[in-house]
């Protein structure tokens, strides 16, 4: 019984590590989408910089753990965004688009 446990625990911190490291070396872009321009997105970054990152067919989209479209990204959604640096393009590329929610203010503009 102790080593079906001790097994089961094992196995657990290791499928932990995997996830945790599936990112690794993968950028996070953090912040709101403030413009979109073909390929592109800018994102203004929690410090008020923006950063530019290019959307491929390879990138995937999450809206939480439910799959999302492409479609689904516009001006004022905040994201976050897992990149890797494009080296010839010298840009980064989206893995994978989390998004959030809209930004509010866009709301009360009505």
């Amino acid at each position: 019984m102790f080593k079906k446990r001790l097994a089961a625990s094992m196995m657990t911190i290791l499928m932990s590590a995997v996830v945790l490291f599936a990112h690794g070396d993968a950028e996070h872009v953090m912040g709101t989408i403030s413009a979109i321009q073909g390929e592109h997105v800018t994102v203004k970054l929690q410090d008020g910089k923006t950063e530019s990152v290019m959307l491929d067919k390879n990138t995937k989209y999450f809206s939480g753990e439910k799959k999302a479209k492409k479609e689904d990204v516009k001006v004022g959604v905040r994201v976050v965004i897992d990149a890797k640096m494009d080296t010839k393009m010298k840009m980064l590329v989206a893995e994978e688009v989390k998004l959030g929610v809209t930004d509010s203010h866009d709301d009360h503009k009505k």
